[in-house]
């Protein structure tokens, strides 16, 4: 088989991005959805944009809690020459996604056949669930480019020993891009054990020095500790410290049961990358015993992305919450490159016989291919149940909406902005209408609250008390309606039981 020259491997690798990026850009689809997490990015991104303090006024819906900064940090230039403008949002975190395409082809260039690799970045760059997530204003995205982005820096520095200009400023980069990973997202802390214990085995592969020695003779090793000390301390200095939030979380609500049922949520949940369909959980049980191959027989040169996966997951099954495939986005091309490893492994022969293989391609390639057109196949569907782009009328259910925008419109005509706004995605009110706002789903807490309004949408009815609506209207003289469209209730609360 003649083999690609690498101007025509990087000609491919761009065409792959570049239609990636086209098949983005046409099909974002129009508004929000509800979320949350990313109204307090904005918020966060509006306060460093606009050079006020935050959470400032926003203490009553954030309280103590605040997102890491590095996200807020990357927004704040997009807000402040587009203001709130979620399609240039959106464009602009798609970016880092089209980045991360590129770092899975740099992270696995070496290890496959170019064309096997390009095959890999395909997987991603189609792939159904990325192209539905594309839609979110949210942290995982970047975070997934500097994480790998990170783990090549390792890769190349202290695996394979390329030096970049020199040792310190090799080092110092390390140092920078784990700091700012954390700083998007604080389990981005794993990144320090995982560089610390694979400069551990790097040096126990190829030196005969323990491991203190050889620190006391490359004393620049600790350079990326140092940076990331110091770029710590000082991020805290200028912002509210967003990150020991996420430690607060564990160790307050971390229990036994919790842990089994996140391993148990987390092993199951890489079938949700082949597809929502029930076919979907059948391959990847098939792939289980390749990926498992893989593993044996890579282990010791392929012992980065095995130490980072451990650290990645060792962290989410702590955590309380569960987001859905969001949370393993960085462990997902080494699962994939695995699975590939263990196909390799396997003659194509015991499975397609070669009369059935006249192009003489192996089961990497076959299977790849396979996932691809899945993969095709599952983003038509996608589109074709949400039309969005092909009709701009069409806008997905959230504060963006002919009806949320009439309901956030009339709070800002009339409701002062000492106002406090009672409504389950408190973080969006208080994003769309400068205004207070909290969360507060039960009848006798809403009358303890002192606040000011109340807003009621049947849309997050299963998130109230049963009975918070006949309550409300038997209670006529503490409640006024005073807007109601076909989504939403305002009531004005005119008095409260303390």
């Amino acid at each position: 088989m003649k083999i690609l020259s690498k101007r025509k491997v990087y000609l491919f690798l761009f065409t792959i991005i570049g239609v990636t990026a086209i098949i983005y850009l046409i099909s974002f689809r129009t508004g929000h959805k509800w979320g949350g997490d990313f109204s307090q990015y904005i918020a966060q991104a509006k306060s460093i944009a606009e050079g006020y303090e935050f959470p400032g006024k926003f203490i009553g819906t954030y309280g103590s809690f605040i997102c890491p900064w590095g996200f807020p940090l990357l927004l704040s230039p997009i807000y402040l020459i587009f203001g709130l403008n979620i399609f240039a949002m959106k464009i602009y975190v798609g970016l880092f996604y089209l980045l991360s395409l590129l770092m899975i082809f740099l992270l696995f260039e070496k290890k496959f056949g170019y064309i096997q690799t390009l095959l890999l970045v395909s997987i991603f760059a189609l792939n159904p669930y990325f192209f539905q997530f594309k839609d979110n204003v949210l942290s995982d995205i970047p975070f997934f480019f500097f994480s790998l982005f990170s783990i090549f820096l390792i890769q190349q520095i202290v695996i394979e020993r390329k030096i970049w200009l020199n040792k310190f400023v090799s080092y110092s980069l390390i140092g920078f891009f784990v700091f700012f990973s954390y700083l998007v997202r604080s389990q981005g802390i794993y990144l320090i054990p995982t560089l610390l214990l694979c400069q551990y085995i790097s040096n126990r592969s190829s030196s005969k020095q323990d491991f203190i020695s050889y620190l006391r003779s490359n004393k620049l090793g600790f350079i990326p500790y140092i940076i990331f000390v110091i770029l710590v301390a000082l991020i805290n200095n200028i912002f509210p410290n967003g990150g020991s939030a996420y430690f607060r979380i564990v160790f307050s609500e971390l229990t036994l049961t919790l842990i089994i049922g996140n391993v148990y949520y987390y092993s199951t949940l890489i079938s949700v990358f082949f597809g929502n369909l029930s076919i979907s959980m059948v391959f990847f049980g098939i792939t289980i015993p390749f990926v498992v191959l893989g593993v044996i027989k890579n282990a010791k040169k392929d012992y980065l992305y095995l130490v980072y996966t451990f650290f990645t997951f060792l962290l989410i099954i702590l955590w309380p919450a569960r987001a859905g495939l969001r949370y393993i986005f960085p462990i997902l091309p080494f699962y994939i490159y695995f699975f590939f490893v263990g196909l390799s492994k396997i003659p194509t022969s015991l499975f397609i016989p070669g009369k059935f293989n006249p192009l003489n391609w192996n089961l990497v390639n076959i299977v790849a291919i396979i996932l691809i057109l899945g993969s095709c196949m599952g983003i038509g569907i996608y589109c074709f149940r949400y039309p969005a782009f092909y009709n701009s009328n069409i806008i997905q259910e959230g504060p963006y909406t002919v009806e949320s925008s009439n309901m956030f419109d009339y709070i800002l005509k009339n409701t002062s902005e000492e106002d406090i706004i009672i409504f389950t995605k408190h973080r969006v009110m208080t994003l769309y209408t400068n205004r207070i706002s909290k969360r507060i789903l039960d009848f006798n807490q809403l009358m303890e609250s002192k606040a000011d309004y109340f807003v009621y949408s049947e849309h997050f009815k299963y998130f109230y008390s049963p009975s918070i609506v006949s309550q409300i209207e038997n209670h006529k003289e503490k409640f006024k309606l005073v807007f109601q469209n076909n989504k939403f209730k305002i009531y004005k609360i005119m008095n409260h039981l303390f």
